[in-house]
């Protein structure tokens, strides 16, 4: 199980965040299996330092690459869409129904108004300062959600396992036994009152709450002991939102923990008993991030290898073009044919001038080869890097930069870094 929280004084402040750079974020039209026209894919992210995307060594100035973003560029594979995460370091299950209300109540918080976070090291009380204060952004991003994922309880088990850890093994296993169950149903309790409350919040929103999973080595005294509670705990929660779910409430447990058994040393950083840290490692960031993949889209994507002389991936509405994209300057080119056929526009050629013309739902981008300027709907507009010829195999192609042409035709590009790819959606 992911229990408490690294105590050493590693300062994190960290607010809403996502991997990706976004080079343009703007509105287009729907081509076939693709979303209609403006329709966006939105993502409310909300819980503790596993949806952060917490690793040891973090400072308020790393950017995470957590299994949040990681889904991020999930559903950007698939469609349009956006991410909003409001998760928070420390948070226990009262700390997340506290914030939900203050979201219902459109009154901003601070961070005592969740829960005590003296105790955890500094930066964390700042950070839940920076997330309790948009509680009305928070009401109106959930409104809006399409998805919300979580992974909270946790810190909810800390005093337990520290009370556990200071008897022997013996009596420690006979703690688990006596006093596993009530603190479970404590738990299950204020999820209960949590995703209610997260529903009337978020009426249109999917609701996927990972369940905990075991960072101890499998050859540890109390695995068996705790693997058993763990597993306990994952059915009880499967029979929790079962119930939710026959009430109208769209809740669905990940079954994360089953992906760490047996992988817990190259899953988490394995430091549950020294004090020092229970984190996923990147590895089990992305075994979280699958089994929540595969919960909404029955699969987790990645994109095709590159050759060596290819610098990016490019994903064009969940597909990558057949001509490899180039880069001149910063700027990344695809093949004129691809992006036409690539973003569903109409494509004209006018060989005397050496132009493209490309047109969809009434919006108009005209580009000439080796010219500085775009006309976009009829307005002239600098061009730093104009469009080229390039040989490919026996065939002379038009390569055109790709960015222009999607901003010109009102289409979402976001740049992974982690990827090293471009998500380009109607």
């Amino acid at each position: 199980m992911k229990w408490n929280l690294r105590k050493t004084a590693m300062a994190i402040l960290i607010t809403v965040m996502t991997v990706t750079t976004v080079m343009t974020v703007t509105t287009v039209t729907a081509a076939e299996n693709v979303p209609s026209p403006k329709e966006t894919y939105r993502i409310v992210a909300l819980g503790d330092s596993i949806t952060v995307g917490y690793e040891p060594g973090m400072t308020g100035k790393s950017v995470p690459y957590g299994y949040v973003d990681r889904l991020y560029e999930q559903a950007l594979f698939h469609k349009r869409a956006e991410l909003a995460n409001y998760a928070i370091m420390g948070l226990q299950t009262p700390g997340l129904i506290n914030l939900l209300q203050g979201a219902a109540d459109g009154k901003p918080l601070k961070a005592a108004d969740l829960q005590d976070f003296s105790s955890l090291p500094d930066g964390v009380p700042q950070q839940a300062d920076s997330v309790a204060l948009k509680t009305q952004q928070i009401a109106t991003d959930l409104a809006k959600a399409n998805l919300v994922v979580m992974t909270i309880g946790g810190n909810d088990f800390g005093d337990f396992i520290k009370t556990m850890l200071k008897q022997s093994t013996e009596d420690a296993k006979k703690y688990v036994q006596d006093n596993f169950d009530s603190l479970m149903n404590k738990y299950t309790t204020n999820l209960d009152k949590m995703i209610r409350q997260l529903h009337v919040l978020a009426p249109n929103a999917q609701i996927i709450l990972a369940d905990q999973y075991l960072p101890l080595p499998t050859g540890h005294a109390l695995y068996a002991d705790l693997s058993a509670a763990v597993k306990k705990l994952s059915g009880r929660l499967t029979e929790f939102t079962d119930g939710l779910s026959k009430e109208g409430i769209p809740v669905t447990i990940a079954p994360v923990s089953t992906k760490f058994v047996n992988n817990e040393t190259n899953y988490t950083y394995i430091a549950l008993f020294d004090g020092n840290d229970n984190h996923p490692k990147q590895a089990g960031y992305e075994a979280i991030a699958q089994t929540f993949a595969e919960l909404i889209w029955k699969q987790y994507l990645k994109p095709a290898p590159r050759a060596a002389d290819v610098p990016l991936s490019i994903v064009i509405n969940g597909k990558e073009p057949p001509n490899k994209p180039t880069t001149v300057k910063n700027t990344t080119f695809l093949a004129l044919t691809d992006v036409a056929s690539a973003v569903g526009a109409n494509l004209k050629w006018i060989q005397k001038t050496k132009t493209a013309v490309f047109s969809k739902d009434g919006r108009e981008v005209i580009i000439t080869v080796g010219a500085k300027t775009i006309i976009v709907n009829g307005v002239t507009q600098p061009l730093d890097t104009p469009a080229y010829f390039q040989q490919v195999g026996k065939i002379q192609k038009t390569y055109v930069p790709l960015a222009v042409i999607s901003t010109g035709l009102n289409y979402q590009v976001i740049f992974s870094k982690k990827l090293m790819t471009a998500f380009i959606n109607s």
